[in-house]
């Protein structure tokens, strides 16, 4: 199974109930920051990324994943379900986008997609 990096404070109970019930190993970040410290050291094969964090927004946390880790697969989770929002983050890079709130199918949809790209 795959290693998670999880930054949402929101969502990160259920988050880690679903995800280690499927044999995923995770870890978490408090904030952006934190999130690219974990993930320069720890590599993990996917990271589930909220746009609204505190030190660093999402969208800047992942315009440094992009330009450090080219390779690295990244859902953004957020509460927020403009178009402007979903586009904005695909091309930035994001290999999908979740709305809050979500039911854990489609979570663990949007997590096998991710893995499997």
């Amino acid at each position: 199974m795959a290693t998670i990096l999880i930054d949402d404070a929101f969502v990160r109970s259920l988050l880690r109930d679903v995800l280690e019930g499927r044999g995923h190993a995770l870890f978490e970040a408090e904030d952006g920051r934190e999130a690219l410290e974990l993930l320069g050291e720890r590599e993990p094969q996917l990271v589930l990324l909220d746009l609204f964090m505190p030190r660093l927004s999402g969208m800047e946390a992942l315009a440094v994943m992009r330009e450090r880790w080219p390779s690295a697969r990244v859902l953004v989770i957020s509460s927020l379900d403009s178009e402007r929002l979903v586009a904005q983050a695909l091309e930035a890079g994001a290999s999908g986008y979740i709305t809050k709130p979500f039911h854990p199918v489609e979570i663990t949809s949007a997590v096998d997609r991710a893995l499997a790209n």
